[in-house]
């Protein structure tokens, strides 16, 4: 807002300021941030000054310009995140050489990047903390805002969670403009839309929805965009957060949003009519929805020959099989349902067992704690050291607690196989999930036997029967159960035979997604020798 002429200039000397003229300043910027002036010229600098103290980063220089001399232009911005070159030499340069006056220095250009008009206080400290260049003039009410951003950033790498040996190599930023970037690469199509949304009081996160317009569904974007624009929070860290904010059931230990940092597997996802929802700040972006089947299903499976894929996914089945039933099968047969093992078997285990202090039951959990225990110190330590803590540390510890007499041989051979089991898993996401159901399985196999892994068994498909995915069933294709969608579940069939895309998006158009017409080969003449 303007000050009256009448009214003194109460930070003309900024070094000699009275607590009463504080008190002044902060009622002066309250007043600025619920109304829609903007200060003199002469107060831009102690306010600037007040809001961002202590802050180092904070440039403000004056610029003599041909138009306003002698008092010229205050440009005000933040040196950690402006290109200081563009700013030199695209703006103060610009300036002290444009005869325009200020009023017309968006027609007659002062940079070659985009100038815009910012009418409010607000604003002006927005775009501030965003990386913008602001230039104010003594004869205009507005400040003029050129985007001069650069954030640090890293070059694109390779994927360092999901990794594959064909197929493209490269992973997100944490940059949202280099993620729209990498996207916009593979699509040379204007259909690729991004909706823009900024997130938090405080963090101001940068959002974008990514979707390939007149194929995604509108009811499902619209669905994810509502449900962004709800959350009410200081600001967040990560897309984890931001997942765990605007998935169906935010309580479950399934997760109903995947997360990926591959560019191939987010360019599937826009190809079957899903939504990617990219995070500034974060090199992990989510898909939705997502079904459980879609948690199996990795980058390496559309770059390999369909019979190999679909052998390595019949693995993965068996290996998921293995984490969850083998433990809870072995203590249930111990311990329980005794009269169900051949006569030579249960004498081969009770000798084992004969002299050992501790139950099956203990003994699994007591293997389980050190398995998880050896996990965390493989992250943690340096990468150096990880591989070998971990390998050497499972091998002294197996053969040390056989030899003390704590746990059986068998018992070792079973958590051990459990674990590889586990990280079978594609996504890590899962893993997790799948340990807690493998540790409630093992306590009512304890109690209950067979009837107890029955039971759990039921429970968790009628959790899965009952979950959604951004109105997806979440069991799709099982229950519902949908036989289209079953040529790309256990075996993955060979391109010709995708003639429509799943069904788990709602995909407004389900047109064949690419198959070759079998075009026989030329009939050659044999030549004369």
């Amino acid at each position: 807002m303007a000050m009256k002429k009448d009214q003194p200039d109460l930070y003309a000397d900024w070094t000699n300021l009275t607590q009463d003229v504080l008190f002044r300043i902060d009622q002066l910027l309250q007043r600025l941030t619920e109304g829609n002036d903007l200060p003199s010229l002469s107060q831009v600098g102690p306010l600037l000054t007040a809001t961002f103290k202590p802050s180092p980063d904070l440039v403000i220089r004056t610029v003599e310009t041909p138009a306003i001399k002698p008092q010229g232009a205050l440009l005000a911005y933040l040196s950690t995140i402006v290109d200081a070159k563009q700013v030199d030499q695209d703006v103060a340069a610009a300036l002290i050489s444009s005869p325009a006056p200020p009023d017309q220095w968006d027609r007659v250009p002062i940079s070659q990047a985009p100038v815009k008009r910012i009418t409010t206080w607000t604003d002006v400290l927005q775009h501030l903390a965003q990386g913008w260049t602001l230039i104010f003039a003594p004869e205009i009410t507005w400040a003029w805002g050129v985007d001069t951003t650069k954030f640090p950033s890293r070059s694109i790498g390779r994927p360092q969670t999901e990794l594959t040996i064909r197929g493209p190599m490269d992973a997100f930023t944490e940059l949202l403009t280099t993620q729209m970037g990498q996207l916009r690469q593979r699509f040379h199509d204007p259909a690729l839309t991004f909706h823009p949304i900024t997130l938090g009081q405080r963090q101001h996160t940068d959002v974008a929805v990514a979707y390939l317009r007149g194929l995604a569904n509108p009811a499902l974007i619209d669905q994810i965009i509502q449900r962004l624009k709800t959350i009410d929070f200081d600001g967040r860290s990560n897309a984890s957060e931001i997942a765990g904010l605007i998935r169906d059931h935010p309580q479950s230990i399934f997760p109903t949003i995947r997360s990926t940092e591959r560019v191939d597997i987010a360019t599937r996802a826009l190809l079957e009519g899903k939504a990617v929802i990219l995070v500034d700040g974060d090199p992990f972006i989510l898909i939705a929805p997502a079904p459980l089947a879609d948690f199996y299903r990795t980058a390496m499976d559309y770059s390999g020959a369909w019979y190999d894929v679909s052998f390595v996914r019949v693995i993965r089945l068996f290996g998921w099989i293995m984490g969850i039933y083998l433990p809870a099968l072995y203590i249930a047969l111990t311990e329980v349902n005794t009269n169900l093992l051949p006569p030579a078997l249960l004498i081969l285990i009770a000798g084992d067992h004969a002299g050992l202090p501790f139950t099956p039951l203990v003994e699994a959990l007591l293997m389980v704690l050190v398995i998880e225990v050896l996990r965390e110190a493989a992250l943690r330590l340096p990468k150096a050291l990880s591989t070998t803590i971990g390998t050497v540390g499972a091998i002294v510890v197996g053969t040390a607690v056989v030899k003390a007499g704590l746990v059986s041989p068998q018992m070792i051979v079973v958590i051990t196989l459990t674990a590889l089991s586990f990280y079978s898993v594609p996504v890590y996401d899962l893993t997790g999930t799948w340990r807690l159901v493998n540790a409630v399985m093992l306590l009512a196999s304890a109690m209950l036997g067979l009837y107890g892994i029955i039971w759990v068994t039921m429970v968790v498909m009628g959790f899965l029967t009952d979950l959604t995915s951004f109105g997806t069933p979440y069991f799709v294709p099982f229950a519902p159960f949908r036989l289209t969608d079953w040529r790309d579940l256990f075996i993955r069939q060979p391109w010709t035979r995708f003639r429509h895309r799943l069904t788990t998006a709602r995909p407004r158009d389900i047109r064949t997604m690419g198959h070759s017409h079998n075009v026989p080969p030329p009939h050659l003449k044999k030549g004369r020798s």
